[in-house]
């Protein structure tokens, strides 16, 4: 049965011998089915109440420390969740934005539209964003590197069948094919625009500046007060709570509940409380970044690039005038302007070089006492995987939904801290088998990266994989087994994207079906990827049709019903 009205008007415009094809893979419910997205806005709701008349300990007033992405979406959500809370974003007019592209995963879609009920047909206009189907990673052993596709738990295709039939995983997935094509899922269909946009998942690329003044404009409509001062000072208590700010210009802040958005300054949870900050370095050698900008001539790649470069690797975020790129590197095994030459070899016509210093790791804590700590302030990884916003939006829920109306209540401060720090350690992990296992370069810093990089963190599941691969596809004890003891953060999924597109030695499961099957999936996707439109097509539709935003939303809104719990802990 045809999944949606949408899917039925694509095979009706089909010609008749591939509609047959693409209606049988359909028609058996493993093709195209939506994604339930994490986040819904009834569920995120619960537990939350308004202060009690009189209680001296009431958490009414918050301070936002820092603007930047985390800041700005801090303050949206605590006056979209607790509308009756007064939010205050103090934001030094001396500290730039980094102002790089953002990459995104999934759930941003849904934390914007849903959760912040951020009107699409808005970000669209004003942002501009471009769609995101994956990261297509150049890296490994083999030189047209694999694609890691948001759909990479579906097995829409088939991963064993794709590995039989090319030797590798990039025709495992409907999204790994398109990919692979160039191409977004989007069609004409006789002059009429079809979307299945909303039966995949998929996120933004967002040009940074353009997106905190989006969200800055926003969170002004939305009651939001902003102060341009910088901190001087943190004063704090007998209990070690922060007691109050004073500012450069000599004014004085108190609020009952402080969220530390200073980035990498971390003025309030690493200064001022000494929150003890835990590195991984031994497993992500790099520290520094150096972006530019270069021309696409048009071609929006409909993912985001991480290229292997000879000191570290290179994102390149495709937007709408141009690729925003960051070479990514070790400043102990390559120059400032060694890289900056490196980047600009690679990619002629890149503009001026701007760097950007970095430490992976975390604090010990992400909330200690009023005080909590939302993105670079707290924990960073370099961006391979982009996972940056999205711990971002975990954070922030984790502190909507479960902080305290009073003081005076119980707050779970250590299931938060625990939660997080799990996530991040796990990030840590996956990210190391990234540089551990790939293979494309002997430069001296691949050798050492090779050679010593931690991992051990994973390695349970590394054994396990070696014993079996693909590590969905084993048996339920070996994945339940998978699931309670290892780090996957990405899901089993994601550790067999990153080993088996690196091609990491392993027993290989055989198909379980005739391969017939699967050519015979492949042929039916190879047809939506033929018809799909490249995806600067597909956006001048989308911004000129708003029935296609208004359906998009709507299928979310069937999607958004899950509790916060799934997503964030």
């Amino acid at each position: 049965m045809m999944t949606s009205p949408s899917l039925e008007a694509l095979a009706a415009g089909l010609p008749s011998e591939e509609a047959a094809a693409v209606r049988a893979w359909l028609g058996h419910g493993d093709a195209l089915t939506p994604r339930p997205l994490a986040v819904g806005a009834e569920h995120l709701a619960t537990g939350i109440s308004r202060p009690r008349p009189g209680d001296d300990a009431a958490v009414r007033r918050v301070g936002v420390i820092g603007g930047g992405t985390a800041g700005y979406l801090t303050a949206l959500a605590l006056k979209a969740k607790r509308p009756w809370l007064e939010v205050t974003l103090v934001e030094s007019p001396v500290v730039p934005i980094i102002g790089v592209g953002e990459s995104t995963t999934p759930l941003m879609v849904t934390f914007l539209h849903h959760y912040l009920g951020v009107d699409p047909m808005d970000l669209y206009r004003e942002v501009r964003p471009t769609w995101k189907l994956g990261i297509k990673f150049d890296w490994g052993p083999d030189p047209d590197g694999f694609a890691a596709p948001f759909d990479w738990d579906t097995n829409s295709v088939g991963i064993r069948g794709s590995l039989a039939a090319q030797g590798d995983i990039n025709a495992a997935t409907v999204q790994s094919l398109m990919m692979t094509a160039g191409r977004t899922p989007v069609f004409d269909v006789g002059g009429r625009i079809v979307s299945l946009m909303n039966h995949l998942a998929f996120s933004y690329h967002l040009d940074n500046g353009r997106f905190v003044a989006f969200l800055t404009k926003l969170a002004a409509e939305r009651g939001v007060r902003h102060l341009a001062a910088q901190v001087a000072d943190v004063e704090l208590d007998e209990r070690g709570w922060v007691s109050r700010l004073r500012t450069g210009d000599g004014q004085e802040l108190d609020f009952d509940l402080y969220v530390d958005c200073s980035g990498f300054r971390s003025l309030l949870l690493g200064k001022a409380l000494e929150t003890p900050f835990h590195s991984y370095g031994s497993s992500l050698y790099t520290d520094s970044a150096v972006t530019g900008n270069v021309e696409h001539g048009g071609r929006l790649k409909p993912y985001t690039t991480a290229r292997t470069m000879n000191a570290g690797w290179c994102w390149a975020i495709p937007t709408r005038e141009s690729d925003h790129l960051g070479y990514v590197y070790a400043s102990s095994a390559l120059s400032d302007d060694d890289a900056a030459n490196e980047l600009a070899k690679r990619f002629p016509g890149v503009t001026e070089p701007k760097f950007v210093r970095f430490r992976s790791g975390r604090h010990a804590e992400a909330w200690r006492g009023n005080v909590m700590g939302i993105g670079n302030s707290y924990a960073f990884v370099e961006p391979l995987e982009s996972s940056g916003l999205l711990m971002i939006t975990w954070g922030i829920i984790a502190l909507v939904n479960l902080m305290p109306s009073s003081w005076s209540e119980p707050c779970p401060r250590d299931l938060v801290n625990q939660a997080l720090a799990d996530r991040w350690d796990a990030i840590r992990w996956f990210l190391a088998i990234h540089y551990k296992f790939n293979t494309r370069l002997d430069t001296p810093f691949w050798k050492e990266v090779r050679a010593g990089a931690d991992v051990t963190g994973m390695q349970p599941l590394l054994d396990l994989y070696a014993s079996g691969a693909p590590l969905r596809l084993r048996d339920p004890l070996a994945r339940g087994f998978a699931d309670a003891t290892s780090p996957t953060f990405y899901g089993l999924a994601g550790v067999d994207t990153i080993l088996l597109g690196q091609k990491v030695p392993a027993r290989l499961l055989p198909p379980a079906e005739p391969m017939a099957r699967w050519h015979a999936r492949k042929a039916a996707a190879d047809v939506l990827v033929k018809h799909a439109l490249p995806q600067h097509l597909a956006l001048r539709a989308y911004d000129s049709e708003p029935r296609l935003h208004e359906e998009l939303l709507r299928q979310h809104d069937s999607w958004a019903r899950a509790s916060v719990a799934g997503a964030v802990f």
